[in-house]
């Protein structure tokens, strides 16, 4: 007979996070993978659809904004736990990329927020070469009232690692 095919849950053994649009509605979902073993992505988001695209969104958006209205700084860091763990320090203007690096359309919503945004990349290679990428994306898009600032974390470095083992005042010393 015909075998029956047991249904698959694509977020299967990962950590889930929602994905909020701009008015807090859950659009989308992100999953880590728990087994740091598995021979599989370490983050996988929801399909793309008509009310998600990852490129135009940023994790923790909603959750910033309703920590304030105006913003005076808004920090972009490389990932979601990042975001987390700086919230969990006091830092509640914290937002991520989907994975992909920034694109046009996030640093126009990081201006709407605040005119000087603060990119804020891990101290390794990957977080060099991202901070490049999203130098050369902004550069033709600045103008008076729309910057961003650079924050290069210390060597091998994530703002994670240096809350944790630093306390959030090393990681305000690396935004200063």
């Amino acid at each position: 007979g015909r075998r029956r095919r047991e249904p698959w849950f694509r977020f299967a053994g990962r950590l889930m996070f929602p994905i909020h649009n701009e008015q807090g509605e859950v659009i989308a979902f992100s999953g880590r993978i728990l087994d740091p073993e598995a021979q599989a992505a370490k983050y996988l988001n929801s399909p793309e659809t008509d009310i998600f695209h990852k490129g135009r969104e940023l994790y923790g958006l909603f959750e910033a904004r309703q920590a304030t209205r105006k913003l005076e700084r808004i920090l972009v860091v490389e990932g979601y736990m990042d975001v987390i763990a700086l919230a969990q320090a006091g830092f509640a203007h914290v937002v991520a990329p989907l994975g992909t690096a920034l694109t046009e359309r996030q640093a126009e919503l990081l201006w709407k927020m605040a005119s000087e945004p603060v990119l804020c990349f891990d101290g390794d290679q990957a977080g060099i070469k991202a901070a490049w990428r999203a130098a050369d994306l902004i550069l033709p898009m600045l103008k008076p009232g729309k910057t961003m600032r650079f924050a290069l974390l210390p060597d091998g470095k994530d703002p994670d690692d240096l809350v944790k083992a630093d306390g959030p005042e090393a990681f305000e010393t690396v935004l200063s």
